[in-house]
């Protein structure tokens, strides 16, 4: 009985040993993707410094022998702020991806990211950081917190008994009576929605906006500067939504003309009845 004992412990510490040893020295059975930079056409692989505003690439593939990958994202980030730069949904065991892109106009550091996640939820990054020793020339811009009028700068409800519109070339608070080609930022409530005012922007003269998410109000001191950073700002929009702290670039009437908008409060008075609620904002431009 004894001899039977000790075989069965023997037996049961042999098979705790070999399943402890299979699992390896923390090796993963669930290994995420793999992400390698490849160098094609002189394309980035490492850590490098460049000019200002200037275009590079960055190849890459991922692959999984044993999952499906699912989710490849692209970030750059800079000064704490994220910029999405590219994401895709595949199902695929392995996958190549070429992105093409411009430099930050100013000096800084951008570190840019590759996230791959598989089916099973396993992921895995790989970074590399771009640093710009230049700044791009251009005409200075002035900024501005006050209108014509030496007024806060402010679009109001424009259902309600102030200047719901804006004119940003000249400065001006714009009312429903005034000239819809000089209304390039333009309150959009409906009646519908009073109770719950949605301080959100359009304009009544072709002007498009982009939210700027790379840069700062005070990054951008130039013509130059302020082109780069719509260029990298995503798609155009003829409205968007606007909070305390959105970056924006209005690219006013259909020209090349551009300027930029910091938002710096937004007060809500729905429910009041008086529909003062407003959108308050500092800008520059070039003189």
């Amino acid at each position: 009985m004894k001899l039977k004992r000790i075989l069965f412990y023997s037996i049961t510490v042999f098979g705790l040993l070999f399943l402890l040893n299979s699992c390896g020295d923390g090796e993963s059975t669930n290994p995420a993707p793999e992400i390698n930079l490849i160098a094609e056409g002189g394309s980035l692989t490492a850590d490098v410094s460049m000019d200002g505003d200037t275009t590079f690439k960055i190849v890459f593939s991922v692959s999984d022998d044993s999952k499906k990958i699912k989710k490849v994202e692209v970030t750059s980030t800079v000064d704490g702020r994220v910029t999405p730069q590219f994401d895709t949904t595949i199902n695929e065991t392995y996958t190549k991806i070429k992105l093409t892109r411009r430099t930050l106009a100013r000096k800084a550091t951008e570190k840019w990211t590759i996230t791959a996640t598989d089916d099973q939820g396993e992921s895995s990054s790989k970074s590399i950081n771009i640093t710009t020793i230049s700044d791009k020339a251009g005409d200075p811009l002035i900024s501005y917190d006050k209108d014509a009028l030496n007024n806060p700068l402010r679009v109001y409800n424009f259902l309600g008994t102030k200047a719901g519109a804006f004119d940003l070339l000249d400065g001006t608070p714009k009312v429903s009576g005034d000239n819809n080609a000089e209304k390039d930022v333009h309150d959009s409530v409906t009646t519908s929605e009073l109770s719950n005012w949605p301080h959100r922007w359009t304009s009544k003269n072709g002007t498009l906006f982009k939210k700027v998410t790379s840069y700062t109000y005070d990054n951008i001191v130039n013509t130059g500067q302020l082109d780069a950073a719509w260029d990298a700002s995503g798609t155009a929009t003829k409205w968007l939504v606007v909070n305390v702290g959105d970056l924006i670039i209005a690219k006013l009437r259909g020209t090349n003309t551009k300027v930029l908008l910091k938002i710096t409060d937004v007060v809500v008075t729905s429910g009041t009845g008086e529909n003062n609620d407003y959108v308050q904002f500092n800008f520059k431009k070039k003189l």
